[in-house]
């Protein structure tokens, strides 16, 4: 087959939507299918290369919606062309922005079956304060707003069965739950000592790995951490990523007084990360995020055998299973998430024991099956396609 994916974002950006879709397009043609990828154009000069992976850039400009998004026109008559010339048999977009409506318009137009992953809720109160408020008049525009993209879609994915739930609540309609996956070959951890040394830690270290925006709850999870600083005070927090909410970050650690405890590393490129042995050196993982649909960094610290706590919301209930895996916190209990992590590193039996869980439950996940479902969803697609 091949496959037409359109995305606003893309390498040389790194986030969980580029993750997802470079995942998919170098699993699909490890398997001999063929890949275009509509993806905007940067600043930067590095290109993504894969055998059976053909990049198409197409002329964008910054968007003022969501810091580091590109916006393209809503039809390109390069992308009309290349699509023309290449004839893919799916066409399957990533966000709801310019190339997202490049990909309905075309795939109407040609009459090629049409794919839409919902990766982000966009409707939700942290995403919306981007734009400085987030008014319930506002919230249901936008889902009016992506509604309007998925709709027209033969198909619908979104990475959990929570998340589905929530879009089918919404009248969304053709709605499938398919995880992302995650790469279970490309971690090393043979430097972790090194790398453990090097926090100079006395006790138990968490780890956090996201964008430093609104999105992820960041402040709200320094808060949660003060409390267990004031009960475990050698306990420390390594922040991986960056983000508009940086100085925000920064701000409220300094007034907390956590300096000395906070590690916040900046953005590290997702190929250096993987590579790098950290999530073997921290003892768990944290996130207060409530906008997941999944969450990429959670399959992967999953993936190397952590245990993690988080906030029951979104589709993080379906990755983490209380108990076996990891532990939830409900939603604003910042206390019940502070005990959470206490109780998980004050017993290293308990912390063994969600981690070895972790590694067996986190198999389902692998590359390999998604792709071979995803094989199963597009060659249905063809076939409803040419009986119609």
């Amino acid at each position: 087959m091949k496959i037409a994916f359109f995305t606003d974002t893309f390498f040389p950006k790194i986030d969980g939507v580029v993750i997802s879709t470079i995942h998919l397009a170098k699993g699909l043609a490890d398997k001999g299918h063929k890949v275009l990828i509509f993806a905007p154009r940067y600043e930067e000069k590095e290109e993504f290369k894969y055998k059976n992976v053909k990049v198409v850039r197409i002329a964008s400009m910054p968007s003022f919606i969501y810091p580091g998004l590109k916006m393209s026109t809503p039809l390109s008559i390069k992308t009309l062309r290349t699509v023309i010339k290449e004839k893919p048999d799916i066409i399957h977009f990533q966000i709801t922005m310019t190339l997202g409506m490049q990909a309905i318009i075309i795939a109407k137009l040609l009459g090629i079956p049409l794919v839409g992953t919902f990766h982000t809720l966009i409707a939700h109160p942290h995403y919306l304060q981007h734009l400085g408020f987030s008014h319930s008049y506002l919230q249901r525009l936008s889902w009016a707003f992506t509604r309007a993209f998925y709709n027209r879609c033969n198909l619908v994915s979104t990475p959990s069965e929570n998340t589905r739930k929530e879009l089918v609540s919404h009248d969304f309609k053709n709605v499938i739950a398919l995880s992302n996956g995650v790469d279970l070959t490309v971690f090393s951890n043979k430097n972790w000592k090194k790398v453990r040394n090097v926090f100079n830690a006395r006790g138990k270290i968490l780890l956090f790995v996201g964008r430093v925006a609104h999105e992820k709850n960041i402040l709200y999870l320094v808060d949660c951490f003060k409390l267990v600083h004031d009960k475990i005070p050698e306990t420390k927090l390594v922040v991986i990523g960056d983000g508009p909410q940086m100085s925000h970050l920064k701000q409220k650690v300094k007034k907390l007084g956590l300096e000395k405890n906070v590690i916040i590393k900046g953005a590290i490129s997702h190929d250096k990360l993987v590579k790098s042995s950290i999530f073997k050196a921290v003892d768990l993982f944290v996130t207060a995020s409530t906008t997941e649909t999944e969450g990429i960094t959670l399959l992967e610290a999953q993936a190397n055998g952590l245990a993690c706590v988080a906030v029951d919301a979104g589709g993080t209930g379906n990755l983490i299973r209380n108990n076996y895996n990891g532990l939830l916190a409900r939603d604003e209990d910042k206390k019940g998430f502070a005990n959470a992590v206490i109780k998980i590193i004050s017993n290293d039996s308990l912390r063994a024991r969600l981690g070895k869980n972790a590694l067996l439950n986190i198999k389902k996940y692998s590359i390999p099956r998604i792709i071979a479902q995803w094989e199963k969803i597009y060659k249905n697609l063809l076939e409803k396609a040419k009986s119609s």
